[in-house]
């Protein structure tokens, strides 16, 4: 009797308890998707032109594409020039946001200086986007 007793003892101290290792895991994704930051992409290609002086921004702006059309894209959608100030409201609802506009370089020039002129209106900062040279 004592040695299936023993027997018994010895198989319920060999299982492991794996409810401490799933709270472990849940809070780290919880943390990983707190602290993770969400970026909107424009919607479209854009072959930005490039620079000399080009320096790297925070990720967490509000991205604006100009295509070679001459179209506004944010969020994957085509937006109007007079939308843009209310898109910016929006994305910085508790804190000012960046504003980086990507211009492809066969667009318009006056269209992308009144793409910047709305866009100060709302925003801390405007940025055009460039690619660094070689």
């Amino acid at each position: 009797m004592s040695l299936r007793r023993r027997r018994l003892d010895d198989e319920k101290s060999e299982s492991i308890n794996v409810s401490p290792l799933i709270d472990v895991v849940f809070i780290l994704l919880i943390f990983f998707i707190v602290s993770a930051t969400f970026v909107s992409v424009p919607g479209v290609e854009i072959k930005r032109p490039e620079a000399l002086t080009a320096e790297s921004l925070k990720k967490n702006s509000v991205l604006f594409a100009l295509s070679e059309k001459d179209e506004i894209f944010h969020a994957g959608k085509r937006v109007g020039l007079e939308e843009i100030p209310r898109l910016i409201e929006v994305a910085s609802k508790n804190r000012p946001k960046p504003v980086v506009i990507q211009v492809d370089q066969w667009a318009d020039a006056g269209l992308m200086s009144k793409m910047v002129a709305k866009a100060r209106s709302n925003a801390p900062s405007v940025s055009i986007a460039t690619r660094k040279s070689r």
